[in-house]
């Protein structure tokens, strides 16, 4: 990635979009094959939060691109000397791209299709249908995408470590901050639409919520390390600083800190000493703030750059 390069808005929340539906995922197989069939309205909901998203995810990088069709050249290019499919093993951008196809077509297209099939009872889908009963084929194309939902949501620390900006390409932590940051969006986008399609299956949300609240408190954790780490070098010291205490300081303590951690992680706590009562309403809150938080995350870094 050349030095200097400038992401905006739109990239921040198309990175967001897919590491939040590459989670909610692989979060989703892992639970139904894990859960031997007991959790299958996870796999389901979380098969169902690709394809919508990453293609608003997709339209955000075209308008950050302003000429769509460069795009396009990262896949496939045509001339003399360059033409056919291209892919670049040492490109950063042209891995994410292969990637995020690959993604699509299995876990947002072809995995969703196995359940909805079973769903619909064949009526729309005859030829997958009489698949879609199996659960082994199921499962088997879903462990398959798993892979590739792993990469999707840790891309966006890939990203900015290729990059030739000094404060992300030494910070090897930012892979697994961002990874953990996508895993919490996950489970909140499954907690929120199980909120959203009426499910009241106290006993799954609330696994759900400890689930989560572990991994927010390890992200705060990894915030912390990382930010103290590259607050002490002398060649990222001054950006750091306007992170933190500059320009976007406001983002960061509030949207990061306390919207995105602090406060979910207050509000799971309390609503995991009610284990008796109504607290959808709760857990759908905390699961907003969370993605809220993890939208800023990417906000900050990305942009404070």
């Amino acid at each position: 990635m050349p030095e200097g390069i400038n992401w905006g808005l739109p990239v921040a929340v198309y990175l967001f979009i897919g590491g939040m539906a590459a989670a909610a995922y692989y979060i989703g197989v892992i639970a139904d094959i894990a859960g031997k069939g007991r959790y299958r309205d996870i796999a389901r909901l979380g098969s169902y939060s690709v394809f919508i998203p990453i293609c608003i995810g997709l339209i955000m990088l075209f308008l950050d691109l302003g000429r769509p069709l460069r795009f396009w050249h990262l896949i496939f290019q045509a001339g003399p000397l360059h033409s056919g499919l291209v892919f670049k093993a040492g490109s950063a951008m042209s891995l994410g791209v292969w990637l995020l196809g690959a993604f699509v077509i299995i876990c947002g297209v072809l995995y969703p299709l196995m359940w909805l099939a079973e769903e619909k009872t064949g009526r729309s889908l005859p030829l997958i249908s009489g698949l879609a009963g199996k659960e082994k084929l199921r499962r088997s194309i879903g462990l398959l995408g798993i892979p590739l939902a792993v990469l999707v949501a840790a891309y966006t620390g890939v990203l900015l470590a290729a990059t030739s900006v000094p404060v992300w390409a030494d910070t090897p932590l930012l892979p697994a901050l961002f990874m953990l940051s996508a895993t919490s969006t996950g489970i909140a986008a499954i907690i929120l639409l199980m909120g959203l399609t009426g499910s009241n299956d106290h006993g799954i949300m609330t696994r759900l919520e400890k689930g989560d609240s572990l991994i927010i408190k390890i992200e705060l954790t990894f915030v912390v390390l990382i930010f103290l780490i590259l607050l002490f070098l002398p060649d990222t010291s001054g950006l750091v600083r306007n992170v933190m205490f500059g320009s976007y300081a406001v983002f960061f303590w509030l949207g990061v800190i306390v919207v995105g951690l602090l406060l979910p992680l207050s509000i799971q706590r309390y609503s995991l000493r009610m284990p008796s009562a109504n607290t959808k309403g709760l857990a759908v809150m905390s699961a907003i703030l969370v993605l809220c938080g993890g939208f800023f995350l990417r906000y900050v870094i990305l942009l404070a750059v």
